[in-house]
């Protein structure tokens, strides 16, 4: 309302509670307006958490088109504080016997005693010009790298400048000594030092060869019988697909590595689609559904209710995850697997007959999945394809609807302002009519009674 406030004092009526009465009939139509728009809005909330869903439910039909949802494999061990391995969708099934004789070691060099340093621990303290050097040189590789020093350094300097050299080896201090170890197992993996530091650092013994702490060597075990050296304790290639982790030496009896289906993966990866098409279908049920009292009355809609988008989406989606494909194996649609549809229209795993068709030919499971995925991912494209999508479309729409809105409400407030002024004017003219009135009215009143007044006085005379 107009802040202008007009009293009534002539008339001794509310004109504020009058004009305020007539402004609010005159705001029906933008109170309905705007009750459609938070609809609009509603629906637009629900149509981008269709679109997520649906987008979520592609990403999970990614995964089984994937062979490796079905070719995976898993592995056991029989001690795998000893042995551990892992294999890839190329490994074969099956047992593998495994004997540890010699874990891989790498090359370790140490001080053959605490290395001197003076008073203010410095190991080297050289002069201007001066420098020492230490050439590191591992396995058969042509190069060393030199490192070389000068001023004042310590047995901390010596490390840091080791590590960051990118030599091969991995320094550090234990007890003051120095100690050298190759970054890489296996018995070509030795260290040769030279330069003019090593005698300071007392790396090599009074025989002049290199201090040795612990011995290079390779890996030797046994898988099935046969001999395998490594240089790693990480043993590829020696069984196709199946990479083996030697953790210590089989003293005993051999372990035993099982590789298998891994058919909890893929019933994982299945039930995950299953789960993201059940949340896609309640939440469409949940957004057009009709809910009805005892006697028969509607009490509430959903905000997608009558929505024929949502309507044909919910069919579609159904007919399109269901309905059978073309194959020659007897996997041609979900229900072959123990997937099937319940009375609420959401889907079920019977895990057990799920179970055994992937164990018994998880190639002709695949491959129906694959097919599946393949036209169910095309139908949701057509969807949730951004910008030209069904439901990119639908937005556009509601939104068109909302705008218009908005520039509806725009002119009908110009409108009513217009109005209110125009009421605040004619309300205020007739009280100054009414004030008028009242002013002759008592101008005449006073006039009678001066009149009166005379007409009795002469009559005394």
């Amino acid at each position: 309302m107009a802040s202008i406030q007009i009293m009534g004092l002539s008339s001794g009526m509310d004109y504020n509670s009058i004009i305020e009465q007539l402004i609010a009939l005159e705001r029906i139509p933008i109170t309905r307006m705007t009750e459609r728009k938070s609809l609009y809005k509603a629906q637009q909330d629900a149509w981008r958490d269709i679109n997520t869903r649906l987008s979520s439910l592609d990403n999970k039909l990614s995964d089984l088109r994937l062979s490796s949802t079905f070719q995976g494999r898993a592995v056991t061990s029989s001690k795998a504080e000893l042995v551990t391995a892992t294999a890839g969708t190329a490994a074969l099934t099956g047992t593998y016997s495994v004997k540890v004789i010699q874990l891989a070691q790498a090359h370790r060099v140490a001080s053959t005693e605490a290395v001197e340093v003076d008073e203010d621990g410095f190991v080297l303290n050289l002069g201007e010009g001066e420098t020492e050097t230490l050439e590191i040189k591992v396995g058969g590789a042509d190069e060393g790298t030199t490192i070389t020093f000068t001023g004042k350094v310590t047995l901390a300097d010596i490390v840091k400048a080791i590590n960051e050299a990118d030599a091969g080896v991995r320094a550090s201090i234990i007890a003051g000594r120095l100690v050298l170890e190759s970054a890489e197992t296996g018995k070509d993996n030795t260290i040769d030092l030279g330069g003019t530091l090593v005698d300071q650092l007392k790396l090599k013994k009074e025989d002049g060869n290199i201090n040795t702490i612990q011995q290079a060597q390779d890996a030797e075990l046994e898988i099935n019988g046969i001999q395998i050296t490594s240089s790693s304790n990480t043993v590829k290639d020696a069984v196709q697909g199946v990479t083996f982790t030697l953790k210590g030496v089989t003293d005993g009896e051999p372990v035993q590595i099982t590789i298998s289906h891994d058919i909890d993966s893929a019933v994982s990866k299945i039930k995950a689609f299953v789960d993201q098409y059940n949340s896609v279908m309640s939440f469409i049920a949940e957004k057009t559904k009709v809910a009805m009292t005892d006697s028969g009355d509607i009490s509430s809609t959903g905000t997608l209710q009558g929505d024929g988008t949502a309507n044909r989406l919910r069919s579609a989606l159904r007919y399109e995850v269901t309905r059978a494909i073309e194959t020659e194996s007897q996997f041609n649609q979900l229900a072959v697997l123990g997937i099937t549809t319940n009375k609420e229209g959401m889907l079920e795993i019977d895990e057990t007959k799920l179970k055994e068709a992937l164990q018994a030919n998880p190639e002709a499971v695949a491959e129906f999945f694959r097919e599946k995925a393949d036209n169910l991912k095309d139908f949701i494209q057509g969807y949730i394809r951004y910008g030209t999508g069904i439901l990119a479309e639908k937005q556009e729409s509601i939104g068109r609807l909302i705008k218009d809105i908005d520039r509806q409400i725009e002119r009908l407030e110009e409108r009513i302002a217009r109005k209110e002024e125009s009421l605040v004017r004619q309300f205020t003219a007739l009280e100054q009519v009414l004030a008028n009135f009242q002013n002759q009215s008592a101008w005449l009143s006073q006039q009678m009674i001066m009149l009166s007044s005379w007409a009795g006085s002469r009559s005394r005379n």
